[in-house]
């Protein structure tokens, strides 16, 4: 199943706001070029904006536009809260595929950083 593309681009703004690469209170592009990036219509846009600023992620400063919030602590949280996320997903997937735990762990212990 497909997803959205507004949901698409709030995925992908969240990843670049827990990522570091807009700092706490740094105004994040317009809705007008956010657009143009994604050549999709701004009301798209504006719906994925909505989507973070009620994930307690950006917020809305009227028409000077959004900012990313202010608690760097915040932000840091909502960064371990996906990891989190994306790491019960992923051990969820390795056990349907039949790997043990000890599996796992050789598994990591391979991977190369």
């Amino acid at each position: 199943m497909k997803q959205h593309l507004y949901l698409q681009i709030a995925s992908k703004l969240r990843t670049t706001i827990l990522r570091g690469d807009y700092a706490p209170e740094q105004q994040i592009p317009s809705i007008r070029r956010l657009a143009e990036n994604e050549k999709c219509n701004p009301a798209t846009v504006q719906k994925a904006l909505k989507v973070l600023e009620k994930q307690g992620l950006i917020v809305s400063r009227g028409s000077k536009g959004f900012f990313v919030i202010e608690s760097e602590k915040k932000i840091i949280e909502l960064r371990n809260q996906n990891f989190n996320r994306l790491t019960k997903i992923l051990f969820e997937k390795l056990y349907a595929l039949g790997f043990s735990d000890s599996e796992i762990i050789k598994l990591f212990d391979r991977i190369e950083t």
